[in-house]
């Protein structure tokens, strides 16, 4: 199979699935700035859409299967991006729905275009789950998933190697560490400590707060996509992240620094010491940060971004809401979600990364 580069048509077309989301919504402003045509696929709405991308409402998991491939084929795209997928607060069989059957229907799609595509996939480092401190998280590393989430995104990898070993599909998955930067979501850890500095509190309680991760600004995220895309040729797998653990205590701490917050911190230390801590819903994942080498040599990708710039670009996008202050942070994100029959995120991807 060609490899296919963005060359091979002017403007190049982008189709970004997932697009309403943190993650979609970057890709889709930098491929716009970069002189892409962006079509933007969400299953509702998709707000604030930068010039040069158009917004096409699909739900890629109820819509007939034929819908997609039409989508596609009636855009000739040099370049699919799949950053749709379910992340927190969905059933299981909503995880294997949004990460599973969604990435089959898609390789179906793409498999059958009279002109090939290039596929970029979002996938997660938290495919490699817990391993040793001393073992480097390289793309050749056998993976440990541990979570519903886990799991379910390395069977969608899974699925795309296996077609690219195939022959069928020209793609290749990023598996992106923890992302922050321009409209982080307020579920995620630092998003939703971002959302409640915003609330401008008179105090703010802290859970406790441990761990170390590698942290990625989502903006370094899109440029290596777009790396992606140019690059002749790509392995099946390729880590995109920092390359450096940050302890997590530290990373709230420069949002609280950057946020020029006036509140009164409580921290752990200040808490009731009998009270335990809740259990991280993002358990089963290693402290030791992604290699990122491959990227380097087979795409020409290194990030950019300091933890600082992220962090300030997140609280530059945060909303400002209109109401009485609130006086503590909802620790919701450090423990584990109540068991739900509703879904709240199917194929969007809002919640992902972060």
């Amino acid at each position: 199979m060609r490899a296919v580069t963005p060359a091979d048509r002017e403007p190049p077309t982008a189709v970004v699935l997932g697009a309403a989301g943190f993650v979609g919504r970057n890709i889709c402003d930098m491929l716009s700035t970069r002189g892409w045509s962006v079509l933007a696929v969400a299953r509702g709405g998709a707000p604030d859409l930068p010039p040069g991308c158009h917004l096409e409402r699909l739900d890629l998991l109820r819509s007939p299967t034929g819908d997609l491939s039409a989508l596609l084929a009636r855009e000739r795209p040099a370049l699919v991006v799949n950053a749709a997928g379910a992340l927190w607060d969905v059933t299981d069989q909503e995880l294997t729905e949004g990460n599973v059957t969604l990435v089959r229907r898609l390789v179906e799609a793409m498999a059958s275009l009279p002109r090939p595509a290039r596929l970029v996939h979002i996938g997660s480092a938290y495919e490699y789950g817990g391993h040793p401190a001393d073992v480097p998280l390289t793309e050749d590393l056998t993976e440990r998933p541990t979570s519903g989430y886990a799991r379910t995104k390395l069977a969608g990898t899974r699925v795309l190697t296996e077609a690219v070993a195939e022959g069928r599909l020209d793609a290749v998955v990023l598996r992106i560490a923890m992302s922050v930067g321009p409209h982080t979501s307020p579920h995620s850890l630092l998003g939703g400590l971002a959302a409640q500095l915003a609330r401008r509190p008179a105090e703010l309680r802290l859970p406790p707060i441990r761990g170390v991760r590698d942290i990625v600004d989502i903006r370094d995220v899109a440029e290596a996509v777009r790396c992606a895309a140019r690059a002749e040729r790509v392995p099946p797998v390729v880590n995109i992240g920092s390359g450096v653990g940050v302890p997590l205590v530290d990373a709230v701490e420069a949002l609280l620094r950057i946020s020029g917050t006036d509140a009164t911190v409580h921290r752990a230390d200040d808490a009731d010491p009998s009270k335990p801590a809740g259990t991280r819903r993002d358990a089963g994942i290693g402290e030791q940060p992604l290699d990122i080498s491959r990227a380097r040599s087979e795409l020409g990708w290194a990030p950019r971004h300091s933890l600082d710039d992220a962090l300030s670009a997140l609280w530059e996008t945060v909303p400002r809401p209109v109401g009485a202050p609130t006086t503590a942070f909802d620790p919701s994100a450090f423990d584990p979600p109540a068991p739900t029959t509703t879904s709240t995120l199917a194929a969007d991807g809002e919640r992902i990364h972060g």
